[in-house]
Order: C-alpha cells, then structure tokens, then sequence
C-alpha cells in the first residue's frame, strides 16, 4: 500500500516537473531569424512591390465634407417631420411610437454628425 502511495506521487512529481520545464520553454523567446517578407525583417524582398499608399488627406476631408453635409439636410427633413407629427398628436400624456422612433433617429443620425464634425 505504501509503494502504491510512493509509486503515485512520484508520478505526480514527475509531471509537475515536466509541465514546468515546457513553461519555461514556452516562455523564452524564439531564436529564429525572420522569413523574408514579415514586417521588421529588413529591406523589401520584393522590390517591385510596394505597400498600399495612405488616402490622400485632402479627399478624405472633402469625403467627409459631403457626408457632413448630406447627414445635415437629412437631419433637418427628420426634424421638420418630428415637429409636424408633434404638432399632429393632441394628447398630452402619451406619445405615439411613431413618434419616439422619429425622435431616435434624429439622435442617431446627431451623434454620428457629431463624430464627422470632430473628424474634420
């Protein structure tokens, strides 16, 4: 009963000790050198091809420019139709849900005007 005992936790020493050294191992950087072709390996292995070039400046701010400008004409139409369907509804203590979904949208369509103001 005692070398079953002995037997077993040596097992369980053995593997203890293994899963350790393979951390170890895991851990430790490669020694490796880099494939031709991975960023940071040196120059271009391939002169003929050359990285996508950044969008130009210039015509992202005049993209959104006119996105701007389109988002705003809409966000005035929405607003003229939410005044006119407030307009429409007399009662005072419930509102239509056509109503609320208008006025969500308009708040949408605020914060994403927002965000391409602050692009620009």
């Amino acid at each position: 009963m005692v070398r079953g005992r002995r037997s077993f936790i040596s097992c369980i020493v053995a593997v203890l000790a293994a899963a350790k050294s393979s951390l170890a191992l895991q851990q430790q950087p490669a020694q490796f050198p880099r494939p031709p072709g991975v960023p940071g390996a040196g120059p271009n292995p391939f002169p003929g091809d050359e990285p996508p070039r950044a969008p130009d400046p210039k015509e992202q701010l005049k993209e959104n420019q006119k996105n701007l400008r389109r988002d705003v004409d809409r966000l005035l139409e929405l607003a003229q139709e939410l005044k006119t369907e407030s307009d429409k509804t007399e009662q005072t203590s419930v509102l239509s849900l056509s109503l609320i979904h208008k006025a969500e949208e308009v708040e949408k369509l605020a914060r994403q005007i927002k965000s391409l103001a602050r692009a620009v």
